[in-house]
Order: C-alpha cells, then structure tokens, then sequence
C-alpha cells in the first residue's frame, strides 16, 4: 500500500511497512504547522527535521510563507516538489502578518492532532512526534503533550544578550514539573514553547479577539487545552532559536517592545477569561486572572522604572478596566501626582531631573555625597511625603472632630448615610424614607459619597447630598443625630463634618450566630480600622485614680479615630440576642439600648399572607474564604438540573440571591448553568425586604436573613455544608448554631431537597420551633409593623423635638 502522505519513511516508521493510520475523512493524523518570512539561513533545518521523523501514522505539514523576499519561498517550493505528499507550500501573495499567518493554517488545519514549529526553530528528535503521539493515544483526557526546548541565540544579536551570555544552556519551560498531569493554572505563567506543542485539535471556531495582535500560539494552546490537563515529557527535543527573523526580534526599543508585549497578554488573558467563563464554567479561571495581575505589575513596573507616564494614557485609551487596575497599584503614580499638585507640572519635572536629585538626596540622607540617587531610590524617599500627607490628614481629622462640636445642632435635623458612604439600603434607607414620609418637623437628610445614589434620590424628591459637598459638610456639622446600619468609623469622616457634638445611633444591619463579640479588644469579622473596644481610654468603674487620670489626657487624641460602642446615643435592639451578644459585650450603655424591631421589617409584618405560587429563594451568606465560596456556588450549579426536576413536579419557580456584599463574582457562571432552565432566576436587587414574604420557603445558612424570613412563620432550611470548618476558617460563632435554627440543618443538596419535598407536603412542619426562635430575636412586645414610628418617638422624646 502507497503511504500518500509520508513515504519518506515508510520503510524506517515500523519496521518495513504496514499500517500507517490516518482518519476517515484521507486527512493525515497529524498535521505540523510552520510559519515563516524571510528565514532562507534556518527554514531548511525545520524541514529536514520534520522529514526525519519515524512513525508509524502519516503527517503532513503545511508551510505558511508570508510572501517571502530573501530566497526563503523558494527553498519551501524545492522541498515541496521533491515531497508533495508531506510539505504542503501554502504561499501568500501577500504579506499578511505573523498572526494572521498563524491563525490561517489554524483554521485550515483539521487533523487529530496539530504540532508546530516556526521556520527558525527544528527538532532533535527523530522519535518526537511518535512519541507524543502514543501518549496522547494513551491518556485521552490530556489535550497538550510538549517537552523540554533548548534555547539557541544568535551570535551578536543585542536582543538576546541575556541568553547568548548564559555559562549554562537554557532549557524551556524552566519551571515546571515534568511527567505529570497539569491544568492550565499549572502552566499559565510557564506555557511551553511552540515547537515543543502537539495538540489534541479541537477545531474550534476561533472568536475574533485571537486574529488582533501579535501573539498567536499562547491562545491557541489555551483554547486548546480548555479544562483538560497538559503533559510536558522530561526530554529535550527541540531547538528554540533566538534570532534576528523570529517574532520575537525587535528593531526598536526593548522597552517598547515590553510594554507592547504585555498588553497583548492584557488582550488574550482579559478574551480568556471571558472564554472560560462561557465555556468551560470558569475552570481555574483564577491562573488566568493571575497571569493578568502579573503582567499588570511588570507593566507598571516598567512605567515606574523609566517615569513613562504618558503610556498610561495609552493604556487608558485601549483597555479602561486595566487601566483602572494598573492605577491602583501605582503607588509611586500617586506620588508622581502628588507632586504635580503641589509643584506643578514644570516643577515636578524638573524635581526628577538628576541635578535635584542629589540635593534632595543631601537633605533627606543629612548627607553631601553628590552620587546621582536613581529613580527608585527617589521614590523610596518620597515616602516621607506619603508620611506627612497622612499625618496632615490626622490633624485635620483630629481638629475637625473637636472644633465642629462647637458649633451648635439643630435638633431636628437628622442624617443618614450607608456603609461606606456608598450604600442605599437596609435599616437606615427604610427608617429614612418612614421620616421623610411621617415626620415633617424633622428635617431628614441622606448624606451620600454616590452620585449615582445622590441622581436616585433626587429624582424620587428625597432629600441628599454629596457627602463631601460644601453643603453636606455644613449639614453634617450641624446635625443632631446620625444614623448608620454598619459603624460610624465606616460611614462617616470627620474631615466631612462628623463630630464629637453629634449623636450617633447604629441601626445594625441583622443578628444572626456570625460572631461579633470582642476577642481581647478585638471584634471580629470586620476590617475597619478603630473599631475596637475602648477600655483603654474611658474610664471604668475599678480604674485607679492615676489611671482615670492619664485616661483624661489620652482620650482627646484617641476619641476622633476610634468606635467609642459607649458613647453611641443609640443602638436598635429588636431582641435579647442582639442584647446578649452585641450590645453589652460593646459596653454600649443601657439607656442606649432602644428596644424595637428593625425598621425593614415593617414591611414582613404587613404583607404576610399566604403566596399564590411557590417559590424557593437560596439566600446563602458571603465568604471571607474564597474556596469555601466557590465549593458553594459550584456545588450549586451542579445540582441545578435535579431541583429543576422538583421544581418541574411541582410547578415551583427557584430564585438564588447572593448576599450583596459577597465580595465575588459569580454571576457569568450562573446565568450560563440556568440560562436553559426557565424555573431559575438570580435576584440581584439589594433590597429584598419588600419582596421577602413573597416566599414560600428559605434555604440559608448563616444569614441574618433567616430571621427576618421566620416573620411570616415559613419554613427554613439551613444548609451548612462547611458548619465544622466555618467557625475556625472564615468567621467565629456568637451562638450554638444548633440551638438557634428555626429549622433542619443539611449538609448538602440532596438533603436540602429531601426536606423541601416534606415542606411542600406539610408546611407546618417545625411551626412552634419557628413560633419560639422567632419570639426569642424578634418579641411581638416591640417587633411589628410600627417599628420605625417607635425608634423615631424614641429619640424625639430624648432629644425635645416637638
């Protein structure tokens, strides 16, 4: 039988003759795929290296010639007429461009499997590509087989002194581990070079995005590989030459062509992603996203390195969500601007010419040397300026809190704002709205660091302003009281007006068995800085005499940057929970304990009646452990197609709502799992206590919002998958968990969906356990419908607004 593809070594592949394998369709089982342009001094060693391959299947390997001019295309014709059958002269008649050339042999390729090797590399191996081969014939979950390369450098090529100068041989990839099964986050930082890759072809449809730039081969290999494993053989086979005709020569500035490089790999790492998420449900996206931060830094490190600010702009202009990224970590850029700011753009130049340098050098170092300090060294010593803009900033803070007491409040005027002065939601937005509404003898104003908060409310004729607003500041100055559902230290700035003078009152935002009691001075599962207990700065009923005396002296210096739970005006207690486990372990003092319900609930107790529909709401709680949110969501989206099963048994309707403040995002991988099942839908609203009684029952887990929920006495599940590690890994209990669920704790879905199947039969199931826990966090005494109107006569009648 003739070998139509590869006769050259037909009598050598298998021990003289026999079956040579090739796919139904005549296409050979392996195709190699070579680029060149003007590489006459190299291409003939890519050729003869292919030719010399023993195997026992048949190859063919298609040349892309990018219109050549040096004498490189007719080399290609000579090898392709002495062996028709394997080179296959793919000559363009035009210069299109090294991806373009690429991308268009990709498409054209068809084979079970794809290897490559540019024009100036060449393999070592005669056994290379069975090799390869029999493994992936073995192993049919790997979709890359690659090896080890030896770099080559061109002699007296300045863009690869690096290389040329090295004692030992250069051997790529220099940081793997070989003869193992890896996954894209194994080698996304260290992807094997080229002419080692043999591919398990996918024949994908490439997007759009892989045709624009200038590298090609990190894509396809990723696209490729998808969410199998990779495989790199512990042998060298290849040469990767460093020379003046590869891609990755450059005429021009090795700076340039750095910063050029990583955004291409902005480009393909940004389109990766993306690419993942819609088709493999974001598996290991987070090496992706790693190489990305990673070549954000090296980008910014470059900027830095050579005062290039101006690339800034370009990269502002080509990839805006990178941009915002790279702005972020530039430290010294802040510096840089700060300098502008104060010296001016013509000062702040000259500040970084060397000249300047040395003196300021002499006067931070105390020192007359006149070495020229780089630029590095420079911003190392602008971190006096850091230094001093943040001890302005404590002045300012401090001076702000005591001289603003001064000023005298007006009593009827209240102020709001949410966490982080970026919020409109929860306790304070509801009690806020019931003012506006009830009250006109109390001006309520919202205090907001939004615009796109300050635009809502205007609109719907609320009374706002910007928080750092000439008028916000003289409102907050003035204010009688303030309210937030978080901290004072959280949602409100000295330097905007808050101080001493001003009553504060926390609404909180829900009690549940996540712990808030102080550990040491400690309290736990927050990050804001000054919120601690303060015992060491008010005085205490057993303090000695000397102690309440240097109390005295260090607490005007310690009170504008710190909580103080006991000087809050007001703290809500809906229950004796709350009492037990916030209020009094913050020494919040008694007389500030209004006992009333939250005043976004007023709306359960209006609107509990029976549901027309049935619909499950998942409400889950967010993640300070990043694996254990994942575990969550993941472990969601794979049992999506079994509740779907119930849901369509029973004609039920499914709503998944993730807290607002999960610090993730998993909506792509959602809406790609559900987007075929119509039961399913993703609640994204903030608010969700208008619609909370629209239930008819709820799977949470360590959520406040279980709580709210048992308001109109409806079932609860508590699935807990990780309620062993939970307390130790991500957030300490305040509560025996056990004791303080209105329901059965689950430990996975198929549980979860055992129990909704008794609710749905029996919803009374468990009712007096719900009647109980209800009446122990929200007592009927003073949780119903007119909560805000008693936190409002409340703090009327202490404060004599009439």
């Amino acid at each position: 039988m003739k070998n139509k593809y590869h006769s050259i070594n037909k009598q050598n592949s298998n021990g003289g003759g026999g079956f040579l394998s090739h796919n139904s369709d005549n296409t050979p089982v392996v195709q190699i795929i070579c680029v060149t342009y003007n590489q006459k001094d190299y291409i003939s060693d890519a050729l003869n290296s292919f030719l010399m391959q023993k195997t026992n299947f048949e190859f063919e390997v298609l040349v892309g010639d990018d219109c050549s001019t040096d004498g490189t295309s007719e080399i290609v014709s000579q090898y392709s007429k002495k062996y028709p059958d394997i080179i296959k002269h793919i000559r363009r008649q035009q210069n299109m461009g090294c991806l373009a050339n690429f991308m268009d042999l990709c498409e054209k390729a068809s084979a079970k499997y794809v290897a490559f090797c540019d024009g100036d590399d060449y393999w070592t191996d005669e056994n290379k590509l069975q090799k390869q081969y029999d493994f992936m014939e073995k192993n049919e979950d790997v979709n890359i087989c690659a090896h080890k390369v030896l770099v080559k450098c061109q002699e007296n090529c300045s863009n690869f002194l690096y290389y040329a100068n090295l004692k030992e041989p250069f051997i790529l990839p220099s940081k793997q581990k070989f003869n193992k099964k890896l996954t894209i986050n194994n080698i996304i930082m260290d992807l094997p070079q080229m002419s080692s890759l043999f591919i398990r072809w996918q024949n994908i449809k490439f997007p759009d995005w892989c045709f624009k730039g200038i590298l090609g081969d990190f894509t396809v290999a990723c696209l490729n590989l998808g969410n199998k494993y990779a495989y790199i053989l512990n042998e060298t086979m290849s040469i990767y030459r460093k020379t003046d005709s590869g891609v990755d020569f450059h005429k021009g500035s090795l700076y340039q062509h750095f910063l050029e490089t990583r955004k291409q790999h902005f480009h393909i790492c940004t389109n990766l992603i993306e690419y993942f998420r819609e088709n493999y449900n974001s598996f290991n996206i987070y090496g992706i996203e790693s190489r990305l931060w990673t070549e954000i830094i090296n980008y910014t490190d470059a900027i830095i390195n050579t005062d290039s600010w101006d690339k800034l702009n370009e990269l502002k202009e080509e990839y805006p969500d990178i941009y915002k990224k790279t702005k972020a970590l530039l430290s010294e850029y802040k510096y840089r601007v700060q300098q502008i700011r104060v010296l001016g753009k013509k000062n702040a130049d000259l500040l970084r010419k060397n000249s300047v340098l040395k003196l300021i050098k002499s006067v931070l170092e105390g020192s007359n040397t006149t070495s020229t300090p780089n630029i590095n060294l420079f911003c190392k010593k602008f971190n006096l300026f850091k230094k001093a803009e943040k001890t302005f900033t404590n002045i300012l803070s401090f001076s702000a809190y005591w001289f603003f007491a001064l000023v005298p409040k007006k009593k009827n005027l209240w102020v709001f704002s949410g966490f982080f002065r970026k919020n409109y939601m929860d306790n304070t937005k509801y009690l806020y709205e019931y003012i506006v509404k009830n009250h006109p003898e109390i001006k309520a104003v919202w205090l907001t660091g939004s615009k796109e908060i300050k635009n809502k409310l205007q609109k719907e004729n609320l009374p706002v302003l910007k928080m750092n607003s000439i008028k916000g500041i003289l409102t907050m100055i003035r204010a009688q009281i303030a309210f937030s559902d978080h901290f004072k230290m959280s949602d409100y700035k000295n330097i905007y007006g808050f101080n001493a003078g001003t009553k504060f009152v926390n609404l909180w935002h829900g009690v549940g068995p996540k712990g808030m009691v102080p550990q040491n001075d400690n309290i736990p599962n927050t990050t804001i800085p000054g919120v601690k207990l303060s015992s060491d700065i008010i005085i205490q009923k057993n303090d000695k005499f000397l102690t309440k005396f240097l109390k005295i002296l260090k607490y005007p210096f310690i009170a504008p940057f710190r909580e103080l739970f006991e000087n809050y005006y007001g703290i809500l207690c809906p229950g004796e929970p709350f009492v037990k486990y916030f209020a009094n372990p913050w020494n919040t003092r008694k007389t500030a304990q209004i006992m009333s319900g939250y005043p976004r609930n007023s709306a359960s107790y209006l609107k509990n009646t029976t549901n027309r529909e049935y619909k499950i709401i998942y409400a889950p709680t967010y993640r300070w452990n990043q694996n254990d949110e994942k575990v969550m969501i993941k472990d969601f989206l794979k049992n999506v197609p079994e509740i779907n099963n119930f849901l369509k048994e029973h004609d039920c309707k499914f709503v998944l709502r993730l807290h607002p403040h999960t610090w993730r995002n998993y909506n792509n991988d959602i809406l790609k799992t559900i987007k075929n099942y119509k039961l399913f839908s993703i609640d994204t609203e903030k608010d969700i206590y208008k619609s909370l009684q629209d239930y008819s029952i709820m799977i949470t887990d360590y959520s406040s919002i279980g709580y709210d929920f048992l308001i109109g006495l409806k079932p609860v599940i508590y699935l807990a998958f990780d309620y062993e590690t939970y307390g130790n890994t991500d957030c300490p209990f305040s509560m025996d968990y056990k004791k303080v669920c209105a329901g059965e704790i689950t430990k996975n879905w198929q549980e979860t969906l055992d129990l909704i199947k008794k609710y749905y039969k029996n919803p009374n199931m468990n009712i007096e356990l719900r009647k109980r826990i209800l009446e122990e966090f929200f007592p009927s005494a003073y949780n119903n419908e007119n909560n805000s109107y008693r936190i409002v006569e409340k703090l009327k009648e202490s404060c004599c607004v009439k």
